[in-house]
């Protein structure tokens, strides 16, 4: 008898027919995989948007001067103070803040200046022109931020001997944006108010509760709180988060 040699025609079609079957399976397992990492992705990026809106709002209303409205329940408006210092130098039209001096964020152009005007006893207010750098000096040890002012001080009013408010007044509110998209946008209100730039999102549209905020009154009429919440959708998968942000007394 002759011995039999290689692989005949039925052992390979079964092999082939074995392979098939093998890479089917790996493939099914792979796009249920894939498909579960998307899945997860979305879900944690939506998570991660509502949790952004949250923290821009819970942060600026935490350093709210004064000043806040809610406008509907799509939109706050917040007179948010950067910082409050002692100015280490000074002339007619520019105060330097000290770089040691802690801020909750670096002053800029547009932003709102007052210091106490010691012969009328009130604050005396004007605009930040502009605001740069400021290298260390005899005066300014440590350095700072110049701030140019958009009035001269009045001689009675010294600033290097008293505290110098900084706060910027902001519009947070839904926008949508060119492509359809619904994000939470931010908009400088100091003169008017400017286009708004985008902060978070996207978010759901106003009409299906992409953000809602409702301020909650004290005894004395000022806003205790603003209750905000947030719903995002990411590729069908969706997160909500809801709170109660406090508001300080006005300083």
């Amino acid at each position: 008898m002759k011995r039999r040699r290689g692989t005949g025609l039925a052992e390979l079609l079964v092999s082939l027919a074995l392979a098939a079957v093998i890479l089917a399976a790996a493939m099914r397992g792979l796009i249920q995989h894939l498909a579960l990492h998307r899945a997860r992705d979305a879900r944690a990026r939506a998570a991660e948007i509502v949790r952004e809106v949250h923290e821009v709002l819970r942060a600026e209303l935490a350093h709210a001067a004064g000043d806040l409205r809610v406008l509907g329940d799509t939109a706050v408006e917040v007179a948010s103070l950067r910082i409050v210092a002692r100015a280490c130098h000074q002339d007619q039209e520019r105060l330097v803040l000290p770089a040691t001096a802690p801020a909750w964020s670096t002053p800029r152009a547009g932003d709102s200046l007052a210091a106490m005007d010691t012969l009328v006893r009130r604050e005396w207010k004007t605009v930040v022109a502009a605001a740069a750098t400021q290298r260390a000096s005899a005066s300014c040890p440590a350095g700072g931020v110049r701030l140019t002012l958009g009035a001269a001080l009045p001689a009675s009013a010294p600033a290097g001997a008293v505290p110098v408010r900084v706060w910027r007044t902001v519009r947070f509110t839904v926008y949508r944006a060119g492509d359809g998209a619904w994000w939470l946008g931010e908009r400088s209100c100091t003169t008017g108010c400017g286009a708004a730039q985008p902060i978070a999102g996207p978010l759901l549209p106003p009409s299906q509760g992409g953000l809602r905020m409702r301020a909650v009154p004290a005894a004395d009429g000022r806003t205790l709180s603003v209750d905000v919440s947030v719903r995002a959708v990411v590729a069908t998968h969706a997160a909500s988060l809801a709170s109660r942000l406090p508001v300080p007394a006005a300083p």
